[in-house]
């Protein structure tokens, strides 16, 4: 897939792309596909540099990072606010980089809201852009596809039923498949039990799998109501009960929430697919898990919360009942 992503682009940037990439990735998902996307782009471009926002994937894979993703995941419209001067001082800087001419092309990876601005400062530029990932506008916010057509060199969707979407809209659109499944593996049986074994669950035992978030902010909302629902489940069953904790989480604050809750739960750094494969059962926040749980075959509680005032904004702009 990223073999193709990466002839789209030589396709449609006037230079062959070995100079330098400007890539944004603002949240832990799109750190994901960022280092796998990298890691390609480097095997087939010796020399290119790719540079932006991202995470620990993204510089494991040779990128370049000028700010982290810790720095700008928030959720909801409330939390956005206390954040604005953040924010600005952040485009403005992307902003001086872009009008000086140094990138061949942009890379954005879903995060709609910042990124549509940083494909406004490209336009002016004439920079090409690419969006990789793209937002789920057929879901909710769909006047925003215009500024899309018009910003947008290509999107490069992950669903095939978006690239019908796009292109009914005007919009230049490739359906390529979706990165998660290059990676994901599922375990042979053998494989699946010793995972269960690390995770503290024996061949009896009912393992239940807790994915609260990506972002400190998923963490402190998501995880004690997710921790309060064991009471009641092991009234029902004796669960052993594992919480994957994501490379952009501030560990000690999960810790803490946990200890807090009296209930015993085991924490692993980084083992999000690992726990997915060797649990009975998940409860997942909505997102990019409930894909990954989907495709490990568990079955899954899907949950979220969010403050009013964003829930009746979202309320009102979706086009679509369900969350997932």
């Amino acid at each position: 897939m990223a073999n193709a992503v990466h002839d789209l682009i030589r396709i449609k940037t006037p230079t062959p792309i070995s100079r330098k990439v400007l890539l944004i990735a603002g949240e832990e998902s799109g750190d994901i596909y960022a280092g796998r996307l990298i890691s390609h782009l480097m095997k087939i471009s010796p020399g290119l540099r790719v540079e932006g926002i991202g995470g620990d994937r993204m510089r494991k894979s040779g990128g370049h990072t000028f700010y982290d993703i810790s720095e700008m995941s928030t959720v909801g419209f409330i939390s956005v606010i206390g954040r604005i001067p953040f924010y600005r001082r952040v485009l403005k800087n992307l902003n001086s980089r872009i009008a000086s001419g140094e990138y061949d092309s942009i890379i954005l990876i879903d995060y709609p809201d910042f990124n549509l601005r940083v494909a406004k400062m490209a336009e002016k530029s004439g920079v090409p852009v690419f969006y990789y990932v793209c937002p789920q506008f057929w879901a909710w916010r769909r006047y925003r596809v215009r500024a899309v057509r018009k910003l947008v060199d290509m999107m490069i969707v992950v669903f095939s039923f978006e690239e019908d979407f796009y292109l009914k809209q005007g919009v230049n659109a490739r359906f390529l498949g979706h990165p998660i499944l290059d990676e994901a593996k599922l375990p042979e049986e053998k494989e699946r039990v010793k995972l269960r074994k690390k995770l503290g669950a024996g061949p009896t035992d009912t393992l239940l799998g807790l994915l609260p978030g990506s972002r400190n902010s998923e963490i402190r909302d998501m995880a004690p109501i997710m921790l309060e629902s064991l009471k009641t489940i092991r009234a029902i069953n004796p669960v052993k009960v594992v919480i994957p904790c994501a490379d952009s989480i501030d560990s000690t604050l999960l810790e803490k929430i946990v200890a807090d809750s009296g209930e015993e739960a085991l924490i692993v750094k980084g083992k999000t697919w690992e726990t997915m494969c060797a649990s009975d059962f998940l409860i997942c926040k909505s997102g990019t898990s409930t894909l990954q749980a989907a495709i490990a075959g568990t079955p899954m509680v899907i949950v979220y919360k969010q403050d009013a005032f964003s829930y009746h904004i979202a309320k009102y702009l979706a086009y679509v009942q369900w969350v997932g």
